[in-house]
């Protein structure tokens, strides 16, 4: 008859559900890309409506106000036409939108790697703040019933928490030895020695277990910036280009392109300090609970130690 283990069902679900987590980060950001894609060219071929629809002046019936305009003495001020003037007061806008369409192909693959990053940072976080709450709670409420030394409540509760599965592993070892009850103190010290060491391989699979995906978060931390500094550079590449292909270098030829480039080094920062800062963060929880795994190693072995002195 098979036994199913719950801690490698829960390991699988975790794991299921992790990819599924991702699959619908990334779903999200191709439909939003395309979504903002569909919109500038829906405001696109809008502007190029309106400039299509906009009357052109015939030459015939412009010639004789030109005429009358020779003759007639001009005022000595005229005022633009309010929507001649409107349109030459307001600049154009050139927002983040507008820096990430008109972006070289390779600084928009920057840019979108670096957002999908960034994503999976804070996918990251939530799911290492679920998994480090249901481990805590599960720890206290074993501990708890292991220091009133109540034997149902630990039977029921071990499956759920490191602690419990250590306390396991170091109760089959004790039960072998249990058979022998004239044991002298050096078999009892090979005793307590075996206990700690099969107490201590749960112990690695949990920590192993809370600390996946940490490599990720170094990974982004530490490459972020210098992959946005990549995007960067390959603008300021190409607006280089531009000045050596126009003859020119009017700051208005340059500044966009710079401008594009610079975006792709914010998006670098803005992927990087999160994931540093998430990583610095469940480093000390791991660092805390592989502390309080270690003093309920000991405490375990101080027990067992004092039950076989009351035996002998």
């Amino acid at each position: 008859m098979q036994t199913t283990n719950p801690h490698a069902t829960a390991s699988r679900w975790q794991t299921r559900l992790r990819l599924a987590a991702l699959v619908v980060l990334m779903g999200v950001t191709g439909l939003t890309a395309n979504l903002v894609v569909a919109q500038a060219e829906q405001e696109q071929a809008a502007e190029a409506a309106a400039v299509d629809a906009a009357p052109v002046a015939d030459p015939a019936q412009s010639a004789q106000p030109e005429q009358e305009a020779e003759t007639t003495p001009a005022p000595a001020s005229v005022a633009a036409p309010a929507p001649v003037a409107a349109e030459m007061a307001a600049p154009e806008r050139f927002g983040v939108k507008e820096m990430f369409f008109q972006a070289d192909m390779v600084v928009k693959a920057v840019m979108i790697f670096l957002v999908l990053c960034s994503l999976a940072t804070w996918a990251i976080l939530f799911e290492k703040l679920v998994v480090f709450s249901r481990a805590r709670r599960a720890n206290q409420r074993f501990l708890k019933a292991f220091r009133d030394n109540d034997k149902p409540a630990m039977q029921d509760q071990a499956d759920a928490s490191a602690m419990g599965r250590m306390w396991q592993v170091a109760q089959a070892e004790l039960r072998r030895f249990g058979k022998d009850r004239t044991a002298d103190a050096d078999q009892i010290n090979r005793l307590l020695q075996r206990m700690s060491l099969t107490a201590s391989i749960p112990q690695e699979r949990d920590m192993a277990r809370l600390g996946s995906m940490m490599g990720v978060l170094a990974t982004i931390g530490a490459t972020a910036p210098f992959i946005g500094l990549f995007g960067t550079v390959w603008g300021i590449l190409n607006s280089f280009a531009s000045i050596a292909t126009m003859k020119t270098a009017s700051l208005a030829i340059v500044a966009p392109g710079i401008a594009e480039a610079l975006l792709a080094t914010a998006l670098g920062l803005f992927a990087a300090i999160p994931a540093v800062m998430i990583f610095n963060k469940f480093a000390r929880d791991i660092n805390h609970f592989v502390g309080s795994l270690d003093n309920f190693s000991a405490e375990m072995l101080a027990s067992t130690s004092r039950q076989l002195d009351e035996v002998r």
